[in-house]
């Protein structure tokens, strides 16, 4: 088998990928657009207008007097409408998530987990020989090696610090995120979502995850994290890293023997296996579409990258023009918004749901959002 070192890993990869779904079974192909800013236009244009139908259609989640779309029904939207970079642009939420991921950013810079130049040539390598599909479950898998741990701060760990002493969903995704641009993904074409709860409203309820729209499919993919608690079943009770593979996993075992790398990604960084290793027992949710992830009916709150953010959320109607048939049934109401809309309002959880009633009138969030006319043309030239 190739060595690492040499950088022949497209082999095993490629072995290995064989015996998963193939890409067109997780993902629709969809067909190139003929190059040309003209069309490209278009064609976002007509992907937004699509997302803000979907908009319409949608189920919102009240929380905090707050309403937030279903994850799924966003879906391609989050990519195509534009992040506003500026901080009258942005909520102050996402405004503090772009801050925290750019920190992350610029201490990963400074330091980063030995061995993890080998993990971006081998998602590198994967990508340019057998498409995104395959780079994206490689560099999935290969993050989910790291154990979760609760009882983090808020901050965003860069790699180096999450791969010594582990961590929560956001410290995955900022992982993912990170591996992949050095891997060669443009920023945008990777987004991360701030999802919102839908039960008990504590903040362990919010979730992270990473959400990438891979070159030649038609619909963004989850990235997710491993659930709490959750370790690998490979069968390997000494599931800890080698003392001598990353100096930092050494200092927190002692503490800590539950965190960092587990001893199939130690093994990978320190060069002793390569990274398709990971492939044929992979821990955690696997790569797919946004409808067919465990986080499709998730309020989403705020999407955002390095570059800004945008924010899903927003205020929910005062309950002022509710019908009497409504107010006794208790779990179902009518209610109308200052725009003259009528949502359909379902109480009976401890989360209330919204829907509009109809399709007249603008979409929710419609005025907010605007297309990002010049994405594809920004795709295509860092596809090639």
């Amino acid at each position: 088998m190739p060595t690492i070192q040499s950088g022949a890993i497209v082999r095993p990869v490629v072995a290995v990928v064989d015996s998963l779904p193939p890409a067109e079974a997780v993902l629709p192909a969809v067909a190139p657009p003929e190059p040309g800013p003209e069309n490209g236009s278009e064609a976002a244009q007509e992907a937004f207008d699509l997302g803000i139908e979907r908009l319409r259609s949608a189920t919102w989640w009240e929380a905090n007097r707050k309403l937030r779309p279903q994850l799924a029904q966003v879906g391609d939207l989050m990519f195509i409408a534009k992040l506003p970079e500026g901080e009258m642009g942005q909520s102050a939420e996402g405004a503090s998530r772009v801050q925290r991921l750019r920190h992350a950013m610029r201490a990963h810079q400074q330091r980063k987990p030995a061995g993890w130049n080998r993990l971006v040539t081998q998602v590198r390598d994967a990508r340019a020989n057998a498409g995104d599909y395959p780079a994206l479950m490689l560099a999935n898998a290969l993050i989910n090696e790291i154990r979760y741990r609760d009882g983090t701060d808020g901050s965003y760990y860069p790699p180096a610090r999450f791969f010594a002493e582990s961590g929560v969903c956001k410290d995955f995704a900022v992982a993912k995120y990170l591996l992949l641009r050095e891997a060669g993904f443009d920023a945008s074409q990777l987004r991360l979502v701030s999802l919102a709860p839908r039960y008990n409203n504590t903040p362990d309820d919010w979730h992270v995850m990473l959400v990438v729209q891979a070159d030649g499919m038609a619909a963004p993919v989850a990235l997710d994290s491993p659930a709490p608690f959750v370790r690998k079943g490979n069968g390997d009770p000494s599931d800890a890293a080698p003392a001598d593979t990353v100096a930092a996993a050494e200092n927190a075992s002692k503490s800590d023997p539950q965190a960092g790398p587990s001893a199939r990604l130690a093994a990978i960084l320190a060069g002793r296996k390569t990274a398709d290793a990971v492939l044929r027992a992979p821990v955690g949710p696997v790569v797919a579409t946004l409808d067919a992830s465990g986080q499709a009916e998730r309020p989403l709150a705020v999407v955002f990258n390095e570059r800004g953010s945008l924010s899903f959320e927003r205020e929910a109607p005062v309950r002022m023009h509710r019908s009497t048939a409504s107010r006794r049934r208790g779990a179902r109401s009518i209610v109308a918004d200052d725009a003259g809309r009528s949502w359909s309002v379902d109480s009976s959880g401890i989360f209330p749901k919204w829907q509009l009633t109809h399709a007249a009138g603008a979409a929710p969030l419609a005025d907010a959002l605007e297309p990002d006319l010049g994405r594809i043309d920004v795709r295509i030239s860092t596809a090639g």
